[in-house]
């Protein structure tokens, strides 16, 4: 099947109040691989408190498992994409990830020879090495948000971490958490500097380059804009270089 004979995919977004710029760095990964790939597709956004009522909806299996005060908790997330051509839902945005180069292999792969697994692991690691900021992303990401997802937001990430709301972002924690986010960018810097390419696998983007760039669109919608300002100038540059060279991938009008 051509790809203009395609119906589009249809990809669940969560709102903000920005305009036309990403707010999760987790459906950005998904918004970069359809864009990439040249993929019709549009956005249906989902406030926070819809998302779990969809899943029930279409039943969907959760996405993860998280402990929230000791008990492991069934967690539905987005990004999301039902894709009228084949009339499957998929959930998860390395799961879509996979089922995009298999559905779709005459399209530029994300996964590219191979490097699922590898991938997965690169994947793994970012999240563990970014960790140590994920309470002033929560702080500074739940001011984009629409009123009806913020409030929802702010009492799951209260109840998920244990710890008031006005805690996420004191002084103290704010430059604690900013170095580790400094520091986790130093250990990512020095597994992009052994490619041979401007990406991690070389000349060509592929989806742990999408994980990356994801935070640090985060970090670029979402944090204070002198917060971005001194990033995208650590590691030489890195950081601004990709989201540069990423931003083609970004497509808003649909």
């Amino acid at each position: 099947m051509s790809i203009s004979s395609l119906k589009p995919i249809i990809f669940y977004d969560i709102p903000s109040v920005l305009q036309n710029e990403p707010w999760s760095p987790n459906t950005i990964k998904t918004r970069y691989c359809l864009t990439f790939k040249g993929l019709p597709f549009q956005t249906v956004w989902l406030e926070f408190p819809e998302i779990k009522p969809f899943y029930e909806q279409h039943s969907l299996a959760p996405t993860a498992l998280r402990s929230i005060k000791g008990i492991p908790t069934p967690v539905c997330t987005l990004p999301v994409i039902m894709d009228p051509n084949t009339n499957r839902l998929i959930a998860d945005s390395f799961a879509i990830a996979q089922y995009l180069d298999e559905q779709y292999p005459d399209t530029p792969k994300v996964l590219p020879n191979n490097t699922a697994a590898l991938v997965h692991v690169f994947r793994t690691a970012f999240f563990d090495a970014t960790r140590g900021g994920i309470l002033l992303a929560c702080f500074r990401g739940a001011q984009k948000l629409n009123p009806k997802s913020k409030e929802y937001y702010i009492r799951d990430r209260t109840e998920r971490f244990g710890i008031p709301w006005e805690q996420f972002a004191t002084p103290e924690n704010t430059e604690e958490q900013w170095n580790a986010l400094r520091a986790a960018c130093n250990t990512v810097d020095g597994w992009y500097a052994k490619s041979s390419g401007q990406f991690i696998l070389g000349d060509a983007p592929c989806f742990a380059d999408f994980t990356v760039a994801g935070l640090c669109n985060w970090v670029r919608y979402c944090y204070e804009n002198q917060e971005w300002e001194e990033m995208k100038n650590w590691n030489g540059g890195r950081w601004r270089r990709l989201v540069e060279v990423t931003d083609r991938y970004l497509d808003f009008s649909k």
